[in-house]
Formats: C-alpha cells, sequence, structure tokens
C-alpha cells in the first residue's frame, strides 16, 4: 500500500488542525456544580427570609444541646432612618425560659448545604436514569487503512 493513502498517516500541518472532541465532562459537571450551588443558595435566601422562616427550626439538633432543645426563630422588625429592618434569628431555649442564641448564618449554611445534597442527588438521579432508558450507540471502530479499490 501506498504511504500517501494511509488514514493513520499524520500530514505535516497536524497543528493546523482543529479538534473535533467533545467537551471534557470535568468541565460539564464543574459548571453544573457551579449553577446547583448558586441557585441553592438563592433558594435558601428566599426560603428561609420570605417564605417559611421557621424552615431553620430543622437544623436543632445539629446547634441545639442540653438543656436547650427547643429551637425558637424569632423576627426582629425596626425602623430606623434608612428604613424598615428585619432580622431572623434562632434561640435554644430551655424548660426554664434560658436560652442561647445560634443566630441566623449557621443555620442557613446547614440548610443550603442540605438544599444543595438534595440537588444533587436529584441531578444525579435523572442523569443515571437517562442513560438507564436511552443506551449510548456505540461509536463504531476506526479504520486503520485505506481500502483500495
Amino acid at each position: 500500500m501506498s504511504e500517501e493513502y494511509r488514514s493513520d498517516r499524520l500530514d505535516d500541518h497536524s497543528s493546523d488542525r482543529v479538534e473535533d472532541h467533545p467537551p471534557r465532562p470535568s468541565r460539564k459537571i464543574l459548571a453544573t456544580l457551579a449553577v446547583i450551588l448558586f441557585s441553592t443558595a438563592l433558594l435558601g435566601t428566599v426560603l428561609p427570609v420570605a417564605i417559611w422562616p421557621g424552615e431553620a427550626k430543622l437544623t436543632a439538633p445539629l446547634f441545639c444541646e442540653a438543656p436547650y432543645t427547643e429551637p425558637i426563630v424569632v423576627s426582629d422588625t425596626f425602623s430606623d432612618a434608612e428604613g424598615q429592618s428585619t432580622n431572623y434569628s434562632m434561640y435554644c431555649v430551655g424548660d426554664r425560659g434560658q436560652y442561647t442564641e445560634v443566630g441566623f448564618l449557621r443555620p442557613w449554611l446547614a440548610l443550603w448545604a442540605l438544599h444543595s445534597a438534595i440537588v444533587i442527588t436529584l441531578v444525579i438521579l435523572v442523569g443515571l436514569w437517562g442513560r438507564w432508558r436511552h443506551p449510548r450507540a456505540t461509536e463504531p471502530e476506526r479504520l486503520t487503512e485505506s481500502t483500495e479499490l
């Protein structure tokens, strides 16, 4: 077989070729992870502040220790020269009224981690479901030599 008809031969301008490689999965995974973390951070800001402030009570097992076992979320609204503001804070209260303040940040970070874990799990399950339902067609083997006619 002549050398000019071989398909596996590299030409002199191989650096000028445009590579037709699909995007690397790691970049796709990192982009998906970034979108998930950003969207769950937004969800974590809206949900416990505007929709359900009591959601922070779900984190009580992480932050409330005996004798302060009852979680309470308190909203404090005040007005100043700049307008009206509301602060949310979680307290752990004991049987006799004693309390410790947990604050807002630690329960919010715990809820963000929980929301992110749930969404990441769902994305993985949907991806696995899609692969199970629609297996990819196998790529035909590449020819190592051309056939002369």
